[in-house]
């Protein structure tokens, strides 16, 4: 991205948008076959989903970096169907955990389906397709995921070896000026603070650039703050960490005796009709042991 001193971020042309698509230098040949054939399974059994992770992230941005992967999303109710697409594809299918992720694999070569987020807060709906943008990946049409559902993800992906906060940062950058701030305030709801935590870095960061962020967003978020600050806090053995890191805060809980949310999320979210539904399909050929500990998503995304 070229200079941005003193202007807003320029976006990106058509031809650096096609060049996500059909460019060999983005997508080795290899991986690009695997991805198309995944991608082309899915829309001849119009299965819908919207793809994320690094190549969202490309094409909200242009800053590339290689992946090992694909991230789809998917609601849940679409789940099943797709993984019967790739195996008729002659993908491998692996429920990996249960309650929002499983994974399509050929040889060495994968896509993730992910159809939650792994501290169990949320499971894909419909607004990530509503909001999304039309792109083409490995020669594919494809739906892109829109960047203020990708911001909110993020917020909770803050483990000691992967931190999300540079791609939140220059997603504000790249398009905060055309962010619809409602929607995604409304999104991180109860969140809140860890959005006003990356608002303020943003700040930091970019301090030519702090008008990218609405001061409506900025005030209503530190009403929000000192309205908590005057708040008589009970749960005192209450620890938030595990929905950010269950790595790094598994000292509170396992230690400490801290009691944390995400355990009980998790199970809620395990037991919802949908997710029983995915478990209980015959599109597995491998699958995790339900009982299992539950992966993080910075170990996948």
């Amino acid at each position: 991205m070229a200079s941005l001193k003193g202007r807003r971020p320029r976006r990106l042309s058509p031809e650096e948008r096609k060049s996500l698509t059909h460019g060999d230098f983005w997508i080795p040949e290899e991986e690009r076959d695997v991805y198309r054939r995944a991608l082309q399974a899915l829309h001849n059994a119009a299965v819908p989903f919207v793809i994320a992770g690094a190549y969202a992230i490309y094409e909200h941005t242009g800053i590339y970096r290689q992946t090992k992967d694909l991230d789809l999303f998917f609601e849940p109710s679409a789940v099943v169907s797709a993984a019967r697409a790739l195996r008729v594809a002659g993908f491998v299918t692996k429920l990996e955990d249960l309650h929002w992720l499983a994974k399509a694999t050929i040889g060495e070569r994968f896509v993730d389906l992910i159809y939650g987020m792994g501290n169990g807060v949320a499971f894909i709906d419909e607004g990530w397709f509503r909001y999304s943008r039309s792109g083409v990946l490995a020669a594919t049409p494809v739906r892109i995921a829109p960047p203020e559902e990708l911001i909110w993800h993020r917020l909770f992906i803050s483990e000691r070896h992967r931190h999300d906060m540079a791609d939140i940062l220059h997603l504000l950058l790249c398009l905060g000026d055309t962010l619809d701030w409602e929607r995604l305030v409304d999104r991180v709801g109860p969140h809140w603070p860890l959005l006003l935590a990356q608002l303020q870095m943003f700040s930091y960061v970019y301090p030519g650039y702090r008008t990218n962020v609405p001061a409506w967003v900025i005030e209503r978020l530190i009403e929000q703050a000192r309205a908590d600050i005057s708040r008589d806090e009970q749960e005192t053995d209450l620890t938030r960490g595990p929905l950010i890191s269950r790595f790094s805060f598994a000292i509170d809980v396992r230690e400490w005796g801290f009691s944390d949310p995400r355990g009980d999320l998790v199970r809620q979210a395990r037991n919802h009709p949908a997710i029983r539904a995915i478990a209980a399909a015959d599109v597995w050929d491998e699958r995790t042991d339900d009982r299992a500990e539950p992966r993080d998503e910075a170990q996948v995304l």
